[in-house]
């Protein structure tokens, strides 16, 4: 096999690989002449560039669908003095992911789709407990089980709360996985609000998942709450975009509430420092495989081809 091209040499009976030449910038030689010199390497260039080549995390399909349960109120929760309403937010979600519970299939006849499946699934909501001047008394976390496998279960519900419920979902560049025993299987990735261990507050790629959560009826003399959860099912993978440049943006400066006098103190009380090195110019055209041949697409802001 041989490998050739442009920006490599062997060294070492291997190759090493330099990255093309980019930028330029005025460099003064012995005699004191200016010559341009095109190595990002050695000088980057500085300014603001016309455009940004930025990895995204791109959405490729989404759906969403709501959920309704009557739950019996925890017992801390009653307790609080002058309880008046309650504000709901959806922490994690265990959707329970193994044999004879959720899951996320491919679908035989269409390669490019999956089919997400959940059941017996577990939400954890942290609770802003609030007075009738909707000042906060307490926040508190619970769960609460939606999609009851059994239909005997005295939450299910045919409309609002059934056994099951199933979703097809576009994922063309396939789906994350979990270790299950010596395998791989695939999974859902929440997107929540745990910060440590176990956490979910990262976005990932693949079939992702976020949730709102509302009471919608509340007897505090019952001790019984109507939840709404609404779960939105999103496909997502991080894309190399390229995307215009308006300028960079400084972050507002916090003011110090007494004033001093020395060098240390004028550069704390002074502008912010910034960023203004220019990145490089990454992109080439984007090309598609027709009928066996590599063909140019139509580009409305095409970058420099590459060799």
């Amino acid at each position: 096999m041989t490998i050739s091209g442009r920006g490599c040499r062997k060294e070492n009976k291997g190759l090493v690989f330099q990255r093309p030449l980019a930028g330029s910038c005025p460099v003064c030689d012995t005699t004191g002449a200016i010559n341009p010199a095109s190595d990002a390497c050695i000088c980057p260039p500085l300014g603001e560039p016309e455009n940004l080549t930025i990895v995204a995390p791109a959405v490729f399909d989404e759906c969403g669908i709501n959920l309704c349960k009557v739950i019996e109120l925890p017992e801390c929760i009653l307790q609080q003095d002058n309880l008046d309403s309650i504000e709901l937010k959806v922490i994690d979600i265990d959707f329970n992911i193994h044999p004879g519970g959720s899951s996320v299939q491919t679908l035989t006849r269409r390669p490019n789709c999956v089919r997400v499946h959940l059941t017996d699934i577990v939400v954890k909501f942290a609770a802003r407990l609030l007075d009738r001047n909707c000042r906060v008394l307490d926040e508190i976390c619970f769960e609460e089980k939606y999609l009851p496998s059994n239909e005997n279960d005295p939450s299910f519900d045919e409309l609002t709360n059934p056994v099951s419920i199933s979703v097809e979902l576009y994922t063309p560049y396939g789906v994350s996985y979990s270790e299950f025993g010596s395998c791989c299987k695939p999974t859902i990735n929440f997107l929540g609000f745990i910060a440590k261990d176990g956490r979910n507050n990262a976005l990932r790629q693949g079939v992702g998942a976020q949730a709102l959560a509302k009471v919608v009826n509340l007897d505090l003399e019952d001790g019984l709450a109507a939840v709404g959860l609404t779960i939105y099912f999103k496909v997502i993978y991080f894309v190399q975009y390229k995307i215009p440049h308006r300028g960079l943006c400084v972050p507002p400066k916090c003011l110090p509430a007494e004033e001093a006098a020395s060098a240390c103190v004028e550069f704390v009380e002074g502008d912010l420092l910034e960023q203004s090195i220019q990145p490089l110019e990454l992109c080439c055209k984007p090309k598609t495989i027709r009928s066996g041949r590599r063909q140019t697409v139509t580009d409305p802001t095409p970058a420099n081809p590459c060799d």
